[in-house]
């Protein structure tokens, strides 16, 4: 795509600067183009949305009000429809973004996508070669549908007549057990010590706390903890899957408070000064340099951290096993599954959605019918008596308690004297050496 003229705009056929067309400006006749292109280069934004990370604040610069109605196709670049999309469509800049990736990808496919000429007739062959050639999963033709749609939207073309492919009901859900969750814990990722405990705490809150992995975590600010002098308290999650809404969680003290697991407060308290700088703000977690995570490059090290402990692992398994494991408790001390409950810890909109974890739920307790949070915190590398850090140690039997009269025997002087006279001849595990001491 070439960014030719401002889009929005008709040339009136002079080197003049470009005039508004009337009736595409939503009730005013600002440039709206020529403001977006000085932002742009103020910010050194690529016009093509290969770098979208300073989207948010370009959009904090525009005035809805200054939004042309459609888009010129012939001379739109991502960063125009990426900014239309926000405004008219009112679609979370996540979204947007990811569907601009999807737009990048058609772009330099094998069959193009012409996002500057968009015709069916192209999209059609492009969508046909991906689903019959490449075999593309129905979610990534799904996605793709998405993509072109917003752009259409955004040129004002009427919707193609294109059905994608129906996306599975039930998705697939290869959880790891509580055992295998409680290694995420505890696992040594690295030789630094502040980026061990930085995997350790993230796997622990993602795992327990169930949050949409990574773009929650990345919002998530220092203030949006409150504890009080009890332990008790809340953490406000910033749902950027829907604009930004907020929602408040109460979680148990061993997530928010406790001094003895990788608790919030000990994030806090212990481990993120230990990297804080001049670059960090106010941000939750840091990497060891004291920078912010984006939210790929840290999708990018949750995913490789994980597969190290189990290699079906791709970081939004943890929302689905929170989502499991959250629906098992309520079994254990309801009796029921209660959806109600884990559909308000998770932030679903609809009951249906997490009505598809009962299933699972259902399946994964009949395998392991005991609490999955308490046995996922609870050091599972010792359930053979004496196996420490892979080696077997040879436990010696202990001495038990003698039943012995306490009438007539007092002190180790008489208890010898009975030695001597045969009365522990029959308790072969009793040690007389430490009274012959």
């Amino acid at each position: 795509m070439q960014n030719k003229k401002p889009s929005g705009f008709l040339n009136d056929g002079c080197d003049s600067e470009p005039t508004v067309q009337i009736g595409t400006v939503g009730g005013n006749k600002k440039i709206w183009k020529t403001f977006l292109e000085n932002i742009s280069q103020n910010l050194e934004l690529d016009p093509y949305g290969k770098n979208m990370g300073e989207l948010n604040n370009v959009i904090k610069k525009f005035n809805r009000l200054d939004c042309p109605i459609t888009l010129n196709p012939a001379d739109s670049t991502f960063l125009d429809v990426g900014i239309w999309s926000y405004f008219e469509r009112r679609l979370s800049i996540s979204t947007i973004e990811k569907r601009l990736r999807y737009a990048r990808f058609m772009q330099k496919h094998k069959i193009p996508v012409d996002f500057n000429n968009p015709s069916y007739e192209n999209f059609r062959k492009h969508m046909a070669y991906r689903e019959q050639v490449e075999h593309a999963s129905a979610n990534a033709l799904i996605h793709q549908w998405k993509t072109m749609k917003m752009f259409l939207y955004s040129f004002g073309i009427p919707i193609w007549p294109y059905k994608p492919p129906m996306a599975p009901r039930h998705k697939k859900r290869n959880l790891p057990f509580p055992d295998t969750v409680n290694l995420f814990f505890n696992h040594d990722y690295s030789d630094d010590p502040y980026e061990k405990a930085l995997y350790q705490y993230l796997f622990y809150h993602s795992f327990l706390i169930g949050w949409r992995i990574p773009s929650e975590i990345c919002e998530m600010i220092t203030d949006d903890v409150i504890i009080d002098e009890k332990g008790r308290g809340t953490i406000t999650i910033t749902e950027t899957k829907k604009r930004k809404s907020q929602r408040t969680l109460l979680p148990e003290k061993f997530i928010l408070s406790s001094k003895s697991h990788k608790s919030f407060k000990n994030w806090l308290d212990i481990w993120r000064p230990k990297v804080e700088n001049q670059y960090s703000k106010d941000t939750m977690y840091l990497q060891p340099d004291g920078k912010p995570f984006t939210i790929r490059h840290l999708g990018h090290k949750l995913s490789k951290q994980g597969k190290k402990i189990w290699p079906h692992f791709r970081p939004y398994d943890m929302r689905h096993w929170c989502a499991v494991a959250r629906l098992i408790e309520t079994k254990i001390n309801t009796g029921r599954y209660d959806v109600f409950t884990v559909k308000n810890w998770l932030g679903h909109d609809e009951q249906e959605t997490t009505d598809n974890y009962v299933h699972f739920a259902e399946m994964y307790y009949n395998q392991f019918p005991k609490s999955w949070i308490h046995n996922a915190l609870r050091s599972h590398k010792n359930n053979v008596r004496g196996k420490h850090m892979g080696k077997t140690r040879v436990w010696q039997k202990r001495p038990t308690l003698l039943k012995i009269p306490s009438r007539g025997v007092s002190g180790p002087a008489q208890i010898y004297q009975r030695y001597r006279e045969g009365f522990f001849q029959d308790t072969p595990c009793f040690d007389i050496a430490w009274i012959k001491e």
